[in-house]
């Protein structure tokens, strides 16, 4: 039998059983059938749920709720949307955009007041996030976010310019030059929010079958290998599987997030380091990187790898591939009193990457499925949002979740391969290079700059 405790850190650290539910058994009829049972799915249950306890919802999960990214994730429980930032000083949609912005901060505290109310134990600590200047060519993109952050209506309450003292008050490993603080965000364990989860919809009702790959995908009808689900409204919730999907193999790319996890530190340690407030954080090189100090005091630290030609999505890795030594030379410029810590856990997933980096969620006129998703590794609290609004969109409520329009269009497609595999290696070498050359002391060209940062991810 497969041993997921093997597969994170965060797997690792459950306390409950992780034997398979069982799988899909002839034929079922349901209000609401949902392809996916991680954030998504499941936010998307328990939206639907709140809003209407008589709905019947069926889940039905490939592997186990968990196997997927949601619990293999950083555990960055923050108030951001992808594409959302960059929409600010649009004129069609700058003022849509700073509501909905606001919206996501609140939905980063009604995530926490949902995990206290259903007694979720998943670790959730709201600390906020460091971003750390830790290089000269670092400290002006800094002042330029912050800047406009500010000049599109959100105050220090929001994001804040911390000096290199005030960042040394929260984290100290090595001298910063200076960091952006955003409050609205929260650490947390993702495996256990994500089982914490699907427990509390099981709890209410909702059927969730595991172990059920969907073989075929119709609008009200979903095939397995040993059965079948007949809805009135079917939900596509796959995000960094949904390359797996034929008819959704464009829509979405796999990137895949590599993730290493130390042993515990001591006390002493951690005082040298700092985080006290378990602030998650990263710095400002293009190829992201990003940490959090555990509940049981460990780094947990990653890195966004490779996409691997053809899409294909990988779950499993062995320990001593190398990206996992590029992961942890990456914590060490940030943390080096790392340098002799163990490293316990080594694993990676995919990520949902749409082609224009904008999170999407909608109903396509072409299939009748609904569908939501496209994080590019803000899913944590990404999910709850976009599983709200399509329990919303389900059930035809006008709410202030449903007026972005801009939202529901359809994910653009991905060019076919080569030139997919091309273009999204090209840019990721380009960023490489570009953070290559800020490590030596360079400031690279401007251009440059803003064409790596038009295509990054």
């Amino acid at each position: 039998m497969r041993n997921y405790a093997r597969e994170s850190f965060w797997l690792d650290s459950m306390t409950d059983s992780l034997l398979p539910r069982p799988a899909v058994e002839g034929s079922i009829r349901c209000d609401v059938a949902i392809v996916g049972g991680g954030y998504t799915g499941l936010w998307t249950a328990y939206a639907l749920k709140q809003i209407d306890p008589s709905l019947d919802v069926v889940i039905c999960e490939s592997d186990i709720s968990g196997a997927g990214a949601s619990g293999r994730n950083g555990g960055w429980c923050m108030g951001e949307l992808s594409g959302v930032r960059s929409l600010l000083h649009d004129p069609r949609h700058g003022e849509a955009a700073r509501r909905l912005q606001n919206d996501l901060f609140a939905a980063v505290d009604e995530i926490g007041a949902i995990i206290s109310k259903e007694g979720i134990d998943c670790e959730f600590k709201k600390g906020g996030a460091l971003k750390l200047a830790r290089l000269p060519a670092h400290l002006p993109r800094l002042r330029e976010e912050v800047r406009s952050l500010h000049q599109a209506g959100f105050g220090e309450d929001s994001y804040r310019f911390l000096s290199a003292e005030e960042s040394a008050q929260r984290m100290r490993s090595v001298p910063f030059a200076g960091a952006l603080y955003s409050a609205n965000v929260a650490a947390l364990n993702p495996a256990r929010l994500v089982r914490g989860l699907a427990r509390v919809v099981e709890r209410q009702g909702v059927r969730l079958h595991e172990q059920s790959p969907v073989r075929r995908i119709h609008s009200k009808q979903l095939e397995t290998d040993r059965g079948e689900i007949h809805a009135d409204h079917v939900v596509l919730a796959t995000e960094g599987l949904t390359a797996n999907l034929n008819r959704r193999r464009r829509r979405l790319i796999p990137l895949h997030s590599m993730m290493i996890a130390t042993e515990p530190l001591s006390d002493s340690m951690w005082d040298s380091i700092g985080l006290a407030e378990r602030e998650t954080f990263g710095d400002w090189r293009r190829v992201t990187v990003y940490g959090q100090r555990t509940a049981d005091g460990r780094v947990a630290f990653g890195g966004r790898g490779i996409y691997a030609y053809g899409s294909k999505a990988r779950t499993r890795f062995e320990s001593g591939e190398p990206i996992f030594d590029r992961v942890r030379g990456a914590m060490l410029s940030l943390i080096p009193q790392l340098e002799s810590a163990e490293i316990t856990h080594r694993w990676g997933g995919p990520l949902g990457v749409p082609r224009d980096g904008r999170t999407r969620v909608g109903r396509s006129s072409a299939s009748g499925l609904f569908f939501g998703g496209g994080y590019v590794g803000e899913g944590v609290m990404g999910a709850y949002w976009i599983g709200s609004t399509l329990a919303d969109l389900i059930l035809e409520k006008r709410t202030h979740r449903t007026e972005a329009d801009w939202l529901r269009e359809d994910f653009p497609l991905w060019e076919p391969e080569p030139f997919r595999w091309m273009g999204v290696t090209a840019v990721r070498h380009l960023a490489e290079h570009l953070d290559r050359s800020e490590e030596r002391g360079r400031f690279p060209s401007a251009w440059l700059s803003r064409l790596c940062a038009r295509f990054l991810p």
